[in-house]
């Protein structure tokens, strides 16, 4: 959509909000009112009707994709480049420290930290608990996001320290004085009626000091690890995002913020409702005295308190800049959303606001005033009738033509939308899961970790040690039940570990023969494994893969499942090497780290293989922004949503917090009168936020809206949602549920047929487990071994022997496969396979990997697997690479001297990427560098210039190495590509000037041209290319995407295979 048709398009208050360019204006943005684009037809309407310098417009909002689309659209808009800044606001803190490093007390080069490598930071280098660390890292952040300093806390642990010296004068007794408070309460009820009576004022004294104790001591050691995390921080010359606004605000109140105003005329803020107490005070800063700053909130979509959002500040921003609520424009016609669907929501979103706000709480209309269908409101037996009925639902609508793609379900927690995942992918239906954070609970992973803990206990014995072990004997199936269940006795019975139990006490567990094997195995293999503790973590990953079998596990069938269990094998290296660049390189803080991902809910996602047409599964938070047309809402019963409890909140005193300052003030009766009113505030506070969730979820649905919920969680009965009486859903009690509003229906699903029932008994354990051998068994067991385990199965699920084989006699006719396996595998030559990636492109290296072996593509080039030798400084690879970019800055700076070059090589081997290379071997190509370029480096006209050339149907990528202007001409360039090995012969020369842009190719594909401005022409100095090979390439290309579909192929002489990296993959 260009200018014009989009200014034509804006409907009424978009258009009074575009055209308000002089002053403040609050823009109050409902669910799909078109926020965006109001914002960047704004943009536009600045520059090209009032004429408004590009680079004098910021736009700031919170995240790098929503800064990189308002970009895209404004240059849309603006019919190309353009000089707006739209940035994040650490984006835009960052620019100003940088700019300002040494005024702010930095390095220009400073590194900034994630909330994670704070958490890493405060247990490896100080020391502190996985569990504390990452509590004090979300405080941290939270506080300063608040401006809170260390210094103001310290001024509350003195308040807190004084309150301590009239209960006990001498501090070095208080740690004393609270372990014997806490065992003469512990042991109080021991006394006699008497006794308890005469000592009750006495109990009350000990219970006031420790509760005051307890809480300072719990800030006394906060504020210890944060002054010592900011002094380890700056000696790493590094930030964190809460320094980021922190630092540029007390810069801009230090020497004033007059630069920025001046290049600065026009703000505009996006999602202000999610800005906090730092950024609204930077706002204030910049706006300068002219004031011309838009700001775009909708204050029922501040769904991020947990991440340090400040609640008032759409409030605070009209009485700052003076603006009354009649000048407020309010974009209220959605282009999402039924009049139905508007109209719930609202219901449930008013119960926010008292009647003296109601103004600010926006009543929307769809913009074709389309009434639409009820929403329904969905109560199911229980959660697994809750899955069935969304599935049935689901495929209503697929029968009614909606595609998979606008269809979502969300839920309030990733562990609520499991089940209903699992009910889908059993129907075959792809799903794509976004922010999911299983990862770590992968089957695959789970086993390659137990592994790692298993080692890291090993080489330091921990406390928890045993539960490494546990992980991996029994939850990775090395052990059956009986087993295991032998092994915990043993261990209960003589107070010994895990480890010391299967090295030195193998021969009293009792164990199967079966389990000796087991355990003989497991114990060769850590054996081997331990002799690696001394690589690094990432090759040490490598080993465990390979020595568990792991690498070979998943390679042999081509299945969905299969890629993405090495697609999260390869994950689990990468996360290795991301953790050794910033981090070290030791096992147990590898370990430690994870526990840290998990313990901060920032465990990632697995890897998931979908179609772009698939279902969208996601939690509420991971909604915002998107819409669909078909939306359930799941989930929605007492305790499920609203969810009042949480991960611990940070430690932030309530005398900080400005929406309990009134209660701090107040005088009460009691302590615990006021931690009461405190508790009240605070419920009130999260259940409006969970409403705003809620509300977020109901606008994401554009035609149709289900919320469903289930009369029983976990074997427990549970009552509707308050949300549900919000809009009209009546009644106590699970019989008597009624929907009193027009715009609801409200469905009774009493169906039951997915509920199973599992005794817990020894002979549904081995039932069980005899299941698990059956589904194991159908991939990688012979026909045979899977025959028996089905068969035992069946006679164990009966409860009685049959006489198979005349079973199987009589009932061949039925039982025989051959002609629905025909079928099957005629159909499946008719299928598309599995999907290939629509943005695929091909180099010359990867088709020379593709013809040495289709199965090495499969493994290094589409899913990145790591070798042993892929990341050593002395492979040919990485010398290639150090070469090439030493060669690249030679060229850039133009040296004119060896030496010069060696200064290059020095500088980049400080480079946390380089350092490892070892420049003895570098050292004889860069000498063939320079003699072949010496005399040419100053005729350079560009350097590594990546480009697209197409061929055929199939795009293929690369880039020149350099472009130079030749000698004695004023039109004429030269390509040249720097070698390391040998010339190549004619067939690849071929198909190595493919890595020529198009546009720079005449019809003889010449390698040597004319340059006329910034265009190339002239004849071939070179033989022209071989058209039998770029056919070649083509039809190699095509087998690649069948591959893709169908499966990658082994090279045929295994000969091949012994000095091929990717070995251990294959097996």
């Amino acid at each position: 959509m260009d200018y014009g048709e989009m200014i034509a398009g804006l409907k009424g208050k978009q258009k009074d909000a575009v055209e308000h360019t002089g002053g403040p204006l609050l823009i109050l943005a409902g669910a799909g009112t078109g926020k965006t684009t109001t914002i960047t037809a704004k943009i536009a309407y600045l520059i090209k009707e009032k004429g408004i310098d590009p680079a004098s417009v910021l736009a700031l909002t919170f995240s790098r994709e929503a800064a990189g689309n308002m970009k895209n659209k404004v240059e849309q808009l603006l019919g190309g480049a353009s000089e707006v800044h739209v940035s994040t606001f650490h984006s835009f803190c960052s620019e100003i420290i940088r700019e300002n490093a040494d005024k702010c007390g930095v390095a220009p080069d400073f590194s900034i930290l994630e909330d994670v490598d704070t958490a890493i930071m405060l247990h490896r280098d100080l020391g502190v608990n996985v569990r504390d660390a990452a509590l004090y890292s979300n405080t941290i952040s939270k506080a300063k996001d608040l401006n809170i300093t260390i210094d103001k806390m310290k001024d509350f642990l003195k308040v807190k320290k004084q309150l301590l010296l009239e209960m006990e004068p001498y501090e070095e007794k208080w740690e004393q004085a609270f372990v014997g408070n806490t065992t003469k309460l512990n042991t109080f009820h021991l006394l006699s009626d008497p006794d308890k009576k005469s000592r009750k004022q006495e109990k009350q004294g000990w219970i006031a000091f420790n509760e005051n104790y307890s809480e300072y001591a719990k800030y006394r050691n906060l504020i210890d690890a944060w002054q010592r995390y900011e002094k380890r921080k700056k000696a790493r010359g590094a930030l964190d995002y809460g320094d980021l606004n922190k630092k540029a605000l007390e810069f801009l109140n230090t020497y004033g913020a007059e630069t920025l105003t001046s290049r600065y005329r026009y703000i505009i803020i996006d999602e202000f409702q999610d800005t906090n107490y730092v950024q609204f005070e930077l706002i204030k800063l910049i706006a300068g005295t002219d004031r011309n700053v838009t700001v775009v909130a909708d204050p029922n979509q501040t769904i991020y308190a947990f991440r340090g959002a400040y609640t008032n500040n759409i409030e605070e921003f009209m009485g700052y800049f003076n603006i009354p609520q009649s000048d407020v424009v309010s974009l209220d016609v959605s282009f999402r959303s039924t009049n139905k669907i508007l109209r719930v929501s609202h219901e449930l979103i008013r119960q926010n606001y008292s009647e003296d706000k109601m103004d600010m709480c926006i009543r929307l209309h769809n913009y074709k005033e389309d009434e639409g269908n009820n929403v329904s409101v969905v109560r199911t037996v229980d959660e697994n009738e809750e899955a069935r009925y969304i599935v049935g639902k689901i495929e209503e609508c697929l029968a009614d033509g909606v595609e998979q793609s606008k269809i979502a379900v969300l839920y309030r927690t990733h562990a609520q939308g499991r089940r209903i995942r699992q009910a889908l992918e059993r129907k075959g239906y792809s799903v794509r899961v976004k922010d999911d954070t299983d990862f770590l609970k992968q089957p695959e992973i789970k086993t390659a970790l137990a592994y790692l803990y298993v080692l890291d206990n090993i080489a330091n014995p921990k406390a928890r040690g045993t539960e490494a072990w546990w992980r991996l004997v029994h939850y990775g199936h090395v052990l059956d039940t009986a087993d295991s269940i032998r092994v915990g006795e043993y261990l209960k019975t003589h107070r010994v570990s895990f480890q010391e139990a299967i090295y030195n006490h193998a021969g009293n567990l009792g164990l199967s023969d079966n389990g000796k094997k087991a355990i003989t195995q497991v114990k060769e293999r850590l054996d081997n494994l331990k002799e690696k503790l001394v690589l690094e973590v990432s090759d040490i990953v490598i080993e465990v893969l390979d020595a568990s079998g792991l690498s070979r596990r998943f390679t042999h069938d081509y299945k969905k499942e299969n890629r993405e269990a090495m697609m999260n094998l390869r994950n689990l290296y990468d996360m290795a090497v991301k953790f050794e660049s910033s981090h070290g390189k030791e096992l147990g803080d590898f370990i430690a780290y994870l526990e840290i991902l998990d313990e901060m809910g920032r465990n990632p996602p697995g890897a998931r293989i979908v179609d772009d047409d698939a279902i969208n599964l996601m939690t509420i938070h991971s909604s915002k922004g998107l819409e669909f047309k078909t939306v359930f809402v799941t989930n929605m019963a007492k305790d499920r949503f609203p969810l009042f409890r949480g991960g611990a909140e940070p430690l932030i005193p309530e005398e900080f917090v400005e929406q309990y300052r009134d209660i701090m003030k107040q005088e009460f009766s009691s302590k615990s009168k006021r931690l009461s009113a405190i508790r009240e505030r605070k419920r009130e506070i999260k259940l409006e936020e969970e409403r705003r969730l809620c509300y977020v979820a109901m606008t994401r649905a554009g035609e149709n809206l289900s919320l469903t919920f289930a009369s029983q969680y976990d074997g427990r009965e549970r009552l509707p949602s308050e949300f549900l009486s919000d809009i009209g859903i009546t009644g106590g009690g699970m019989d008597d549920v009624t929907a009193d509003m027009g715009d609801i229906t409200f469905i009774v699903d009493e169906t039951v047929s997915t509920s199973e029932i599992i005794n817990d008994s020894e002979l549904e354990r081995i039932k069980a487990h005899t299941k698990e051998l059956v589904v194991e068994a159908l991939d990688s067991g012979s026909f045979e071994e899977n025959l028996g385990h089905l068969l035992t199965y069946h006679a164990l699920r009966d409860g009685n022997e049959v006489d198979y084989l005349d079973a199987i006699n009589r009932n061949w006719a039925q039982l025989d496969p051959s002609e629905s396996v025909k079928e099957i595998l005629e159909r499946n030559e008719r299928s598309e396979g599995m999907p290939v990636p629509e943005d695929i492109t091909f180099s010359v290296s990867a088709v020379n990997t593709y013809n040495k072996c289709p199965r090495m593509y499969e493994l290094q080039i589409v899913l990145g697997m790591p070798t042993r030798d892929a990341d050593k400084s002395d492979s040919a690879m990485n010398i290639g690479k150090f070469v090439h970019k030493a060669a690249e800055v030679a060229v850039k700076k133009e040296i004119s001297t060896r030496e010069e070059l060696d200064d290059i090589v020095v500088s980049l081997t400080k480079e946390d990427k380089w350092k490892w290379v070892d420049t003895e071997l570098a050292k004889p190509l860069l000498d063939v560098f320079w003699k072949r370029n010496r005399d040419t480096i100053h005729n350079n006209l560009m350097v590594e210039k990546r480009f697209t050339v197409p061929l055929g149907k199939y795009q293929f990528k690369g880039f020149i190495d350099r472009i130079d202007l030749i000698p004695g001409t004023d039109k004429e360039v030269e390509i040249i590509d720097y070698k390391t090995g040998n010339e190549p012969a004619p067939d690849e020369r071929s198909r190595q000037l493919l890595r020529l842009k198009l546009e720079l190719l005449s019809k003889e594909k010449p390698r040597v041209y004319e340059l006329d401005g910034e265009e190339y022409k002239g004849d071939s100095r070179v033989a022209p290319l071989d058209n039998d090979v770029l056919a070649e390439m083509e039809e190699t290309a095509g087998c690649i995407i069948h591959d893709h579909r169908f499966g990658f192929g082994k090279v045929e002489d295994e000969r091949e295979c012994r000095d091929c990296g990717y070995r251990l993959y294959c097996g």
